[in-house]
């Protein structure tokens, strides 16, 4: 049985439906949540909803288990699984021990540091830092953006420059590169990590086979999208001050604070790393785009839910986080 933390991020989803048709038992770990949670439609797995912060029942929710996914949702609505993820992390290391679960692999970010000036990074860091020091056979997939149908990043950079006329504003990031991956190429890693114990104790940088700057990244969006705007450097002040007002005015923003630490830092690595680590070709940008992105969608009224996505969920994927386990 595999345990598998956030199932119900852009991620997680695409690891439990993959998982899933290969006819892997997986359990999925639910936060309890007053929002509706969403998993995929039509594929077998259990449930069990346990607060990463609650010991005895996560050491329930491994019984069974021989191996564990560790995700987090930078999809999260409230981000609230960031400013905990560390301690959470702790604790999941903490329950693997009691209950003799010794595989753990984490799903990191390229350049996690736990001395890093920017949250986002720095919770990975410390992240990464509990499981080098515990005694679990651990794996650290670091990734780079990560896109595919359903993300929050290619899917409402669309959606904004749908919603703002004639132009697309852009921070400033003239000296960050950015290698994008695929997300099934990346859901393949983690299955290839789960079969191979010659990667355990190894830290393991992922990326796609291409480098770009921020202004070529999101002009192969636009065009996979056949949206045409003028894009237009913002100062980082003005920047800055767009995402506290949306923090604070929207119920869910689409321009979350961790997007400028992702900025700022970067997300770009050796363009080889698949190919020697795994034997994979990773998928090329402008190829993946298109399959989700062209055809023709009311992209404005999706904004709209996005920013309401408490109130908005498709209900064939939403998912109920009663204990005990439940067979969906």
């Amino acid at each position: 049985m595999i345990l598998i933390t956030d199932t119900t991020g852009f991620i997680g989803r695409a690891v439990v439906r993959r998982l899933a048709n290969a006819q892997m038992p997986v359990r999925c770990l639910l936060r309890p949540s007053r929002y509706a949670q969403q998993l995929p439609p039509g594929t077998p797995f259990s449930t069990i909803c346990a607060s990463m912060s609650d010991l005895p029942a996560l050491r329930t929710a491994m019984q069974d288990v021989t191996a564990i996914l560790h995700l987090m949702g930078e999809d999260d609505p409230n981000q609230t699984a960031m400013y905990s993820h560390a301690q959470d992390t702790a604790n999941l290391i903490e329950a693997a021990r009691e209950t003799g679960v010794k595989r753990l692999i984490y799903l990191s970010r390229l350049e996690a540091n736990r001395t890093s000036a920017y949250y986002l990074f720095r919770a990975r860091g410390e992240a990464e830092a509990a499981l080098r020091e515990s005694d679990l056979d651990y794996t650290i997939l670091q990734a780079t953006i990560t896109y595919g149908p359903g993300d929050v990043f290619t899917n409402v950079l669309v959606m904004l420059a749908k919603a703002i006329p004639y132009v697309l504003p852009l921070p400033e990031a003239e000296l960050a590169r950015f290698q994008p991956l695929w997300v099934e190429d990346l859901v393949t890693c983690i299955i290839k990590t789960l079969e191979r114990d010659g990667l355990i104790g190894k830290t393991i940088p992922l990326g796609g086979p291409e480098h770009f700057t921020l202004e070529q990244l999101v002009t192969q969006v636009l065009e996979a999208a056949r949206v045409s705007r003028r894009l237009v450097r913002m100062p980082n002040f003005l920047t800055q001050l767009i995402v506290d007002l949306f923090e604070m005015l929207l119920p869910r923003t689409p321009t979350p604070r961790r997007w400028l630490d992702v900025l700022a830092v970067g997300s770009a690595t050796d363009l080889e790393t698949m190919q020697i680590h795994f034997g994979i070709e990773p998928s090329r940008f402008s190829d993946c785009l298109t399959t989700y992105l062209a055809p023709r969608r009311p992209w404005r009224r999706d904004l709209l839910r996005f920013v309401l996505a408490h109130h908005h969920v498709d209900p064939s994927l939403e998912a109920s986080c009663q204990p005990p386990a439940q067979d969906s």
